[in-house]
């Protein structure tokens, strides 16, 4: 093999996002990427819909005269990586997925791998910045791309690596037609060490390139690779699944969703039966701690003193646990939407709660199941016994946030009365509302109550809600506007209400995937 980089791309797909509020929706009316070169199947084509935003950000990064460096984050199969080899194809491109190894072992596998793409096996190079050297001197013509996936890896091995890095962007890589792109599902670390002030490349991340942020899809976004279903078992694939689109390719569109779900997770054979305590497996020694941290929050424990009680945790290592659960993008802290900067520090107001619904349905349902099942009879079973009974109440977060997406598009569009609005769960001792949102002087308000369950929704719900809102924190004049979103529909007397006042608003479930 001559000496320089390979003609057809090596890599794996990648997808991104630009890390402004709402980008996915600003980009909902451009056309999807070109995907006629090859035929893709439905799961495919879900890895790049309503990526049209990001997968333009790359190809222009592609076809830049200038050297350039992309940084790539996102949650674990969330389809960076399906992005990043879709736009590689056909062009010059290195590949290497770094691991959890020792930074010299990793510089040893390093060294191999681009050594054999140069032509020259068994190089071995003394340093990262020498083995960079080595990529940019290798003759030929037109863009080159190194991509590097999991690259927190190295960094978490060896601290010197964005120092050398950045060294030898500016002596060496900006010279020349190269493009870097650098993938990570460690999306804290990214923020921390890359992007943060006093990373070396926070500010030449900024002026030669792009950081992208790939968001797990929208409930709208899925529902149109599976036609075959009704929004109600849509949804309950939604609520376990999320929007990642790994976790989708496992459903058959002729079997129903309960049963895909049943012998996906509750078999022990199942596709998804292992993924979510694969995950701690792999990053900890000793889980026992953190599996029995999950476990508490999936229960209904939120708050650090409820978590310690039930889990017998020493307050005083608990921060530690939480810490490092909230990195891994496993967990995250939650505030009332009007917390002030004051309250958002402290350590005791927080409610903590999942990131990813897998997870979730993991440590709610399985982690305690001592049941082997590997029939599909018995899985079907299990489901109907053992989470069939508390499914909508397990459900209720995923369908806030349907409906929360739902609010957003609808402000994009221009259809709610500030332009500007802010949405998030506000809460206070017993009282809790699903979604409230303002604009800045807290003057144009909306409160929303999303009720999943089998019944209609009814006058009841619509007194609650607004007898909550007369708590909330707002302007002395502020204007309601009122949301029912609702799994089951409304009775008569709450559409009549409804039709009677223009600022109440019923929002049926197959109204979110407008």
């Amino acid at each position: 093999m001559a000496a320089g980089f390979p003609q057809k791309s090596r890599g794996r797909p990648l997808s991104s996002r630009h890390l402004f509020p709402d980008h996915n929706l600003a980009d909902r009316n451009l056309p999807d990427y070109d995907l006629r070169e090859r035929k893709c199947s439905s799961m495919d084509r879900l890895q790049f819909h309503r990526r049209a935003g990001e997968l333009r950000s790359l190809e222009d990064a592609c076809r830049s005269p200038r050297a350039e460096m992309v940084i790539v984050c996102g949650r674990r199969r969330v389809g960076k990586t399906a992005l990043i080899q879709k736009v590689c194809e056909g062009r010059e491109t290195f590949w290497y997925t770094a691991k959890a190894w020792k930074d010299e072992y990793q510089l040893e596998r390093f060294s191999d791998a681009l050594s054999a793409w140069l032509g020259k096996a068994g190089v071995r190079f003394a340093s990262w910045t020498a083995a960079f050297e080595a990529c940019a001197a290798a003759p030929g013509e037109g863009r080159r791309i190194l991509v590097i996936d999991e690259f927190q890896h190295i960094v978490q091995k060896h601290p010197g690596f964005l120092p050398e890095l950045r060294a030898v962007w500016d002596d060496v890589l900006s010279k020349k037609n190269f493009l870097l792109i650098l993938l990570s599902s460690d999306v804290p670390c990214v923020e921390k060490d890359v992007l943060g002030d006093r990373s070396p490349l926070s500010a030449l991340s900024g002026r030669t390139g792009t950081v992208l942020q790939v968001p797990p899809l929208s409930f709208q976004s899925v529902s149109a690779f599976l036609p075959e279903y009704d929004v109600d078992d849509l949804f309950k694939g939604y609520a376990v699944l999320g929007g990642i689109p790994y976790y989708w390719q496992c459903i058959d569109a002729r079997r129903s969703m309960e049963e895909n779900l049943a012998l996906q997770l509750l078999r022990s054979n199942g596709f998804l039966h292992d993924e979510p305590p694969s995950l701690l497996r792999e990053a900890f020694r000793d889980p026992s701690t953190y599996n029995a941290i999950l476990r508490s929050i999936a229960l209904g424990a939120s708050t650090r003193r409820e978590i310690a009680k039930q889990r017998h945790v020493d307050n005083r290592t608990l921060t530690k646990y939480l810490t490092v659960l909230e990195e891994m993008d496993l967990i995250e802290r939650e505030f009332p939407v009007f917390s002030g900067p004051e309250e958002a520090g402290s350590a005791s107001p927080g409610r903590y709660r999942f990131s990813d619904p897998l997870q979730k349905f993991w440590f709610r349902f399985l982690a305690d199941a001592p049941d082997l099942i590997l029939s599909q009879e018995e899985a079907q079973l299990k489901w109907r016994e053992m989470v069939e009974p508390s499914f909508d109440a397990f459900a209720h977060e995923a369908f806030a946030a349907a409906c929360r997406e739902y609010l957003l598009r609808r402000r994009f569009e221009g259809k709610l009365p500030a332009a500007r609005m802010h949405f998030g769960r506000w809460w206070s001792g017993d009282a809790e509302i699903d979604i409230v949102g303002a604009d800045d002087a807290r003057q144009s308000c909306i409160a929303a109550d999303c009720i999943y369950r089998q019944d209609a929704a009814g006058m009841k719900e619509l007194r609650l809600l607004q007898k909550k809102c007369a708590q909330l924190p707002v302007a002395d004049d502020a204007v309601f506007s009122y949301w029912i979103f609702s799994r089951s529909g409304f009775d008569e007397a709450l559409k009549n209400e409804a039709e009677a006042h223009s600022n109440i608003h019923l929002v049926p479930m197959e109204a979110l995937l407008d």
